[in-house]
């Protein structure tokens, strides 16, 4: 079995987005109920890592321009909105700089050898928060963790090079955005197709610039999506990028909003569909990085889809067996759907043929 952390602190729990929001803060609790009920908070190889660790603005800066850095501290002081989809309440500054200072202290266990992996269940989101807000949706973001663990793990010297794989069904623009010219950060996003979903970015073209070029994948994948056309687009492409680019560690994003029975999304993914992509996940940590594995449980805004997948996932890290299964019938494949999968992934190998052997 591998060994797994499970970042966390208490008060995370008490961030709340407000009354009808998409993303509720019932899910953060719920996942720890269903993993104590599923048995995994008593195996041996599992450990919760409650911390009151954080970043401080100096690690935000390194990937954040200081006009957002003041406009959260600012916001937090009596609560406010960053845009209409992404409320401030008041403390908010703070609780971003726990919920990545959390991340931060198990990634760094994970590079120290104490584990083989460890995953965090958000309280609120990473993946589009741009280097400054210039008035677009932050999509339920305030900073990037995500860039500032990694940024953080290099600038301390932790890693050199490190992947990540952004498998949430929005495209990650701000984590694409602050690594696009960078050949340090290989960025790798399996995604809904933007031309029907938010942000709208992450198209095949986008590649990254300057020294970076090459190292930004973009699969943006049809709507309705099945299991089967997605592990696909990852055993054809992911995979072989990863493993040639040969990382120090692998940042892994899972977001649950992949799912067919999401309210936000339309892919159509199941749980069978989570098992066999946290397989391929771990295995390509296994030979691309010895197995330092970090992992997000992001996106998913069915609560009860959404938790049970974070449950499945967060087993299947710790290499053990859980019995769940999908709460709702599935829906039946769509041949046509299956066509335009493989268009797709006939077209980001054409683009990303240049770059990598796939």
């Amino acid at each position: 079995m591998r060994s797994l952390i499970i970042a966390h602190n208490d008060k995370l729990l008490k961030h709340d987005f407000g009354l009808g929001h998409p993303l509720r803060s019932e899910r953060l609790r719920r996942y720890f109920e269903l993993l104590e009920e599923k048995g995994l908070l008593k195996l041996p190889n599992v450990k919760v890592l409650k911390t009151d660790a954080t970043v401080d603005d100096e690690d935000i800066l390194a990937v954040h321009d200081e006009s957002l850095l003041s406009l959260i501290k600012r916001l937090s002081l009596k609560g406010g909105l960053l845009d209409a989809d992404t409320p401030v309440p008041i403390g908010t500054y703070e609780m971003a700089k726990l919920q990545a200072g959390c991340f931060l202290e198990a990634a760094l266990k994970v590079l120290s050898g104490e584990a083989n992996a460890m995953v965090q269940c958000v309280a609120f989101g990473g993946h589009h928060a741009t280097k400054e807000h210039v008035g677009f949706s932050f999509g339920f973001c305030y900073f990037n963790q995500d860039a500032i663990v990694v940024r953080c793990l290099q600038r301390k010297g932790y890693v050199k090079r490190a992947v990540i794989l952004d498998c949430d069904a929005h495209h990650g623009n701000g984590i694409q955005e602050i690594f696009y010219e960078d050949p340090t950060v290989l960025y790798v996003s399996i995604h809904q197709d933007p031309r029907t979903l938010y942000p709208g970015t992450g198209f095949v073209e986008e590649v990254g610039a300057g020294e970076g070029e090459g190292y930004n994948v973009n699969i943006p994948l049809p709507p309705r999506t099945s299991d089967e056309g997605y592990l696909t687009a990852f055993n054809e492409i992911v995979r072989p990028i990863v493993e040639q680019f040969k990382p120090d560690v692998l940042l892994w994003i899972f977001g649950a909003d992949t799912y067919f029975a999401d309210p936000l999304a339309n892919l159509n993914l199941t749980m069978k569909g989570y098992a066999a992509m946290a397989d391929v996940v771990t295995s390509m940590a296994e030979r691309a990085c010895e197995g330092k594995l970090l992992s997000v449980l992001g996106g998913g805004y069915d609560l009860r889809a959404s938790t049970l997948a974070f449950c499945l996932v967060t087993a299947k890290l710790a290499d053990v067996s859980v019995d769940i299964s999908d709460p709702y019938d599935p829906p039946a494949k769509n041949e046509y759907v299956k066509r335009k999968v493989e268009d797709v992934i006939r077209r980001v190998k054409n683009f990303q043929g240049r770059y990598w052997k796939i």
